[in-house]
């Protein structure tokens, strides 16, 4: 395999399950240094020693929603391993479920500061420490068309990832600085955040390929924004979904 992330570091939230999970194990089989971020503590640290060993890789409590937490996670990062070079935006949540006639203002927040607050504290965080390197914000399909009812708060941080993605990446030219900053939009991804009614909707679903997708899909997407490769990709948004949306009508 060629290394393509040799010699970088990056962090990943929402690191040590699902997605995540898959964006830090590719990485670190293309050579990066990895920090895994995420609540649940003993899960964190029983998943890191999966990964690889301590110089490999490290686990960081983190509430993504919380500003302190995001300087403890970059300073921590630079202090262990040098610098910091990726940042992968990947820590979410699922709505309530419920139409936003009936969603609750507690519920609303919840998602929102999350799924946009905390991706807005990671791409400021990486403005102001990187010089160069690459931001990675994983947002959804549902950023870009709220096709199903009950996806309110979800759509709306996830359409809001979209364009923050787009507004951080010219101002990131803006200040001098060459980092890259793009989004991926999976479909249907096989995580704990997809419920059984989202399963049994896509078992009638006329996508083009009516199959839940595995989250290594989408951490290919990510190795390849993440590295040289894509040198010249910025403000773009890499749709990852089966081609559910190109089979609409």
């Amino acid at each position: 395999m060629v290394k393509r992330l040799e010699n970088k570091v990056a962090i990943v939230t929402g690191g040590i399950s699902g997605i995540g999970k898959a964006i830090a194990k590719d990485f670190l089989a293309e050579g990066a240094k990895v920090v895994i971020t995420g609540r649940r503590e003993t899960l964190g640290t029983q998943v890191a020693k999966e990964l690889g060993s301590e110089e490999q890789v490290r686990y960081i409590k983190q509430d993504v929603s919380q500003e302190a937490e995001w300087d403890n996670v970059v300073t921590t990062t630079i202090n262990q391993f040098g610098h910091w070079d990726i940042l992968v935006n990947n820590a979410g949540i699922g709505g309530s479920g419920q139409l936003i006639a009936q969603t609750s203002l507690a519920d609303w927040q919840k998602v929102i500061n999350i799924n946009l607050t905390g991706n807005f504290l990671g791409v400021r965080a990486a403005l102001n420490r990187m010089e160069s390197g690459a931001i990675v914000n994983v947002s959804s399909v549902l950023g870009i068309i709220a096709s199903m009812i009950g996806t309110g708060s979800y759509a709306a941080s996830k359409g809001g990832t979209r364009l923050l993605t787009k507004a951080a990446a010219v101002e990131a030219i803006k200040m001098g600085k060459e980092i890259r900053v793009n989004s991926v939009h999976p479909g249907l991804v096989a995580t704990d955040i997809v419920t059984d009614d989202v399963r049994t909707a896509l078992s009638h679903s006329k996508d083009p390929i009516p199959t839940i997708g595995e989250p290594k899909d989408i951490a290919k997407a990510v190795t390849y924004l993440a590295s040289d490769e894509a040198a010249y990709t910025t403000g773009t948004e890499l749709v990852v979904d089966g081609g559910a949306l190109a089979g609409r009508h």
